[in-house]
């Protein structure tokens, strides 16, 4: 079958969906739509005829898509979602169906997983949701489609009937990770790397992932919570740093490759073992990762050593009770000597820093500061939790009514950005967004900042390049105004008690709710 893949355009912004947190980013970050890859190279591989469309990054306007895919003649078309974008994405499906109403339309990613009836109620043109990973669930679809079988027996996938919206069991958990074919190719056939940023590493970068789920539980993060659950299914060694080498030999514009799986030394022999083949196989190009502070120093060595250049943490919180609180299953020490840790090997690191967990306050907010500029890393990002459907983060703002608004198109700011739909107790969500800015301002304006990066740039200029580069988007965007537009979600105005400053029990995501197959599933009759 002939298969259109479509990361969808969203007005004519450079929207990122496949982030953790979707929306545009005012450094011009554009990840690249990895999840759409994987499942176009296994359908590829598996015969089918594929197209792969990221609209935002090639500037496509929905005529223009409409045309692409009219050209091509796909018989399924495959429509990314995001939870801010999402009444958007569906009325692009009615649109495109008017224009190609032939074809079936399929929607995925981790908003209509959790919120499959809602999508299909919401739009008539809309066939199917895939639920969950959905490699082989398009795959799939797409064999029983051409061969005029019954969808109902595809695992993970949800229809309307004419007594509404139905789904078939829960597909279970890719195990086999090495039996996916690789996205590089992929990339090379149909995208283009100078059209997407991603501002910490050297450009033009890829994106790949070498293993999926995380072990970690922290209540707000949404690709485990929601899709790919808290073991670490990971790609061989040999299979991920043969990747590397094709990039290497084939992508020769290719400066840089980003790891973006949850936390990629979540197995740390294999990690070493990736170090090791690295250097065996003369990869020289650098390479990013997502780490938590757990790692320990000799896995950290063997990274630096095989081209580990920079790395993200999620430090989140500067008080212990809100780790504690978020279950992130770290403590301030460990935080403080990763840190120290790096900076003895000269690994950069990208820290992450939320704000709107359970029991924070005006005091959190500002420890949380205070421990960004005693870790100094290299850059900083402060943002608020989003609350994710699907996710324990949305089920205890949901519960306790810190949701200001339950309308996803108000989850944007006018320009794209993400708005704080967080409305805690003595905490607004104009006050959390206020904080975000303020706390970015002042981590990278400080004196002693700005002289370590004039250093950083006189002692290595390939480096110094990239932080000039991002530090000029960074200056455009004030100059501009792209500060987070005053949000216009009304503040409950709701006192602190003292169940709030006190230790949270939070709701587990949709992930930590399945239990095999044991799960409340509606299916056709």
């Amino acid at each position: 079958m002939r298969i259109a893949f479509v990361n969808p355009p969203l007005r004519d912004w450079r929207f990122s969906r496949s982030q953790r947190s979707p929306g545009v980013i005012k450094s011009g970050t554009l990840y690249y739509p990895y999840w759409l890859a994987h499942a176009t190279a296994l359908a590829m591989s598996r015969g089918h005829d594929c197209l792969l469309l990221d609209c935002a990054a090639d500037e496509l306007s929905r005529q223009d898509t409409i045309e692409r895919l009219k050209e091509f003649d796909a018989g399924l078309i495959v429509i990314e979602t995001s939870t801010p974008s999402v009444n958007h994405d569906l009325e692009t499906v009615d649109l495109f169906k008017a224009a190609l109403p032939n074809a079936s339309f399929c929607c995925t990613g981790t908003h209509v997983t959790a919120k499959w009836e809602a999508a299909l109620n919401q739009s008539s043109a809309l066939d199917f949701v895939a639920i969950g990973e959905y490699d082989y669930t398009i795959s799939e679809l797409a064999e029983a489609l051409e061969q005029d079988q019954p969808t109902a027996s595809v695992d993970g996938l949800a229809w309307r009937s004419a007594s509404g919206p139905e789904r078939s069991q829960n597909r279970e958990l890719i195990s086999d990770m090495d039996a996916l074919p690789w996205i590089a190719p992929v990339y090379k056939q149909f995208l283009t790397p100078q059209n997407y940023l991603f501002t910490i590493a050297n450009q033009p970068m890829v994106m790949l992932i070498g293993g999926r789920g995380c072990k970690a539980r922290c209540f707000f993060c949404v690709y485990p919570q929601v899709m790919h659950g808290h073991s670490y299914r990971c790609r061989s060694a040999e299979d991920v740093v043969n990747e590397m080498k094709w990039i290497q030999d084939n992508m020769p514009e290719v400066q840089e490759i980003v790891f973006e799986d949850d936390t990629f030394t979540s197995d740390r022999a294999r990690a070493q073992e990736i170090a090791r083949l690295v250097k065996e196989a003369g990869i020289t190009l650098p390479w990013f990762a997502n780490i938590r502070v757990n790692v320990d120093y000799e896995t950290l060595k063997a990274l630096k050593e095989a081209g580990l250049r920079q790395c993200a943490t999620g430090f989140e919180s500067g008080d212990q009770t809100l780790l504690i609180n978020m279950r992130k299953g770290q403590t301030l020490q460990h935080q403080k000597e990763f840190m120290e840790n790096c900076r003895k090997l000269g690994i950069l690191v990208h820290g992450c820093f939320m704000v709107g967990f359970p029991g924070e306050t005006k005091e959190t907010l500002a420890k949380t500061l205070g421990l960004a500029k005693e870790l100094n890393p290299d850059s900083a990002q402060f943002y608020p939790v989003m609350p994710y459907p699907g996710t324990g983060a949305y089920d205890w703002a949901e519960e306790g009514g810190y949701l200001a608004t339950t309308n996803f198109d108000e989850w944007l700011n006018p320009d794209g950005g993400h708005r704080c739909v967080l409305d805690l107790p003595g905490l607004s969500p104009k006050d959390l967004e206020d904080f975000c800015e303020y706390a970015v301002r002042k981590f990278h304006f400080r004196p002693s900042y700005m002289v370590r990066k004039a250093i950083q740039a006189v002692t290595n200029p390939k480096e110094g390049l990239r932080s000039v580069n991002a530090f000029r988007n960074f200056l455009i965007s004030i100059v501009r105004g792209d500060k987070a537009v005053t949000s216009v979600l009304p503040p409950k105005q709701t006192d602190i008690d003292d169940a709030w400053n006190a230790r949270t029990r939070v709701p587990r995501g949709r992930m930590e709710l399945i239990n095999g197959k044991s799960s409340q599933i509606k299916r056709a009759s």
